[in-house]
């Protein structure tokens, strides 16, 4: 190629990438699915799936085409129009805040208008005013119904599942208008037999799409999509997602079917012979090594009622650049539910003693909700309190405090999310397990994904250690410990 072709090449690059910036939908490839449910014209519509099938892209691309008046499959009323997006939580909110930036035409929007990585378009009721006059407010449902009413809305859009009471209270939003509703979910972390009974009875028409390889082709192409690494999403990666992804969860978190499927042991992925070893010792120059504990307390009836698991977390980067952890758990402690607080701490400070740590050597420690009984009562500060006297220290003066592993985070989520994380890991071979860790390796090797089977207490506490990672929004910043 001549010099001047080189150029000219390079140029016409350059034209391309600027048109693509400055507005992104027009260049969009979309899939089957994601086509299927634009075009669709239906008042309220919903666009079920599992992961990485563009869900809250196709809702975005609707609502800015809905603000703007340009829907190329269907009309929609003309400008000014209210829209909201409605999400179940402020940290999904400015995920989804970041998917909208990504696509809208900047050009479109009233100027100063500004997105943050941290605080969206706004922490107090952020919206964003298009130079038509349209408006997109993101709303969250955490404060429930009643916070949602009395406005009077055109269009809203919904990202994951959200409460039946919600939904009502939303479609009333949208009555005076004759407007519509468009959902985008994976039906997953709250109950979704209300959505589905309306599906069934055609008050809401779907699109359902599974995790293939058709329906990660756009239309019109013979390649499938790519990951931002360049990773093609065609049968090869989509056999590894399911080979990573427990076989109860496929249907729901691949496939997006309504209902996960219970089948026996739920870590099926767990293999004695190939997690369990003594032999593991993470590298500092590797990385920091991060020490972290977690407690779980249950009912004083409970096989194991009063349980920690102390873990090693090493964060490295894979060949593809990714971010993961290595995860080495080190140790436990599991007594029975009537152990009293001050057995529990004895057995900690010991248990921290033979793996040469101090409790100060400790990065993260998170602990269950309290738990009282007829025998004791349990708590992080009940729990501090006895380690500060095992220790012989000003509870005061005990440093790291215990945190609260469910803070901020609705119970069933975080629950599923972490079970999954863990098994990720697990099945990445990235999650080792100490041979002396013996009730954990059973609770592995037992546990049927129910909350009374005795092993889900060693599990709890395993997920409570891994909780910085599980939900890294609320992980500390990166300092390296000193081995003792």
């Amino acid at each position: 190629m001549s010099s001047a072709a080189l150029l000219d090449a390079l140029e016409a690059a350059e034209t391309f990438g600027e048109r693509a910036a400055a507005d992104p939908l027009a260049w969009l490839r979309w899939t089957p699915p994601q086509r299927e449910w634009l075009a669709m014209p239906a008042s309220r519509k919903l666009l079920r799936a599992g992961n990485q099938v563009g869900k809250t892209v196709s809702g975005m691309a609707e609502v800015i085409w809905r603000a703007t008046g340009t829907h190329p499959f269907y009309w929609t009323r003309p400008p000014p129009v209210e829209i909201w997006v409605v999400c179940t939580s402020w940290a999904q909110s400015v995920a989804i805040m970041k998917k909208f930036w990504d696509l809208v035409p900047k050009d479109l929007l009233r100027k100063g208008t500004v997105f943050d990585a941290k605080h969206g378009f706004g922490r107090d009721s952020p919206t964003v005013v298009f130079l038509c006059g349209s408006v997109v407010r993101f709303r969250t449902t955490n404060q429930g119904a009643e916070a949602l009413a009395g406005a009077t809305v055109d269009y809203i859009a919904i990202d994951e599942p959200t409460d039946s009471d919600i939904y009502r209270e939303l479609d009333k939003r949208v009555m005076r208008r004759a407007g519509a509703i468009g959902i985008t979910l994976t039906p997953i972390n709250r109950p979704c037999e209300w959505l589905h009974e309306m599906v069934d009875a055609g008050i809401i028409q779907e699109v359902h799409a599974k995790l293939t390889v058709e329906n990660l082709t756009p239309v019109g192409s013979r390649k499938p999509l790519t990951l931002l690494d360049g990773t093609p999403m065609d049968q090869a990666w989509i056999d590894e997602q399911r080979r990573k992804t427990p076989s109860s969860w496929a249907p729901v978190v691949l496939d997006g079917e309504w209902e996960t499927r219970p089948e026996g042991v739920w870590y099926s992925c767990f293999d004695r012979a190939k997690h369990v070893t003594d032999k593991l010792r993470l590298s500092p120059q590797r990385g920091p090594i991060h020490y972290a504990l977690g407690i779980d307390y249950a009912a004083g009836d409970r096989p194991y009622g009063h349980v920690a698991v102390l873990a090693q977390v090493q964060t490295y980067q894979t060949d593809k650049a990714r971010q993961r952890e290595a995860i080495y758990v080190l140790d436990e402690v599991a007594l029975g539910g009537t152990a009293t607080n001050e057995e529990f701490a004895h057995d900690v400070v010991a248990m921290l003693d033979r793996n040469g740590l101090r409790w100060s050597g400790l990065r993260h420690i998170h602990g269950d909700n309290p738990v009282e009984s007829r025998w004791i009562q349990k708590s992080n500060i009940r729990t501090m309190g006895a380690i500060a006297r095992e220790l012989q220290v000003p509870v005061n003066a005990l440093v790291p405090r215990i945190l609260n592993a469910k803070e901020n985070q609705r119970s069933a989520g975080s629950f599923d999310t972490g079970n999954q994380y863990v098994y990720a890991r697990l099945a990445a071979g990235d999650l080792l397990i100490h041979p002396r860790c013996g009730e954990l390796i059973r609770a592995l090797e037992t546990w049927d994904y129910t909350r009374m089977h005795p092993g889900k207490d060693v599990i709890d506490a395993l997920r409570y250690s891994l909780k910085p990672w599980v939900f890294p929004s609320g992980a500390q910043k990166n300092v390296t410990v000193r081995l003792f």
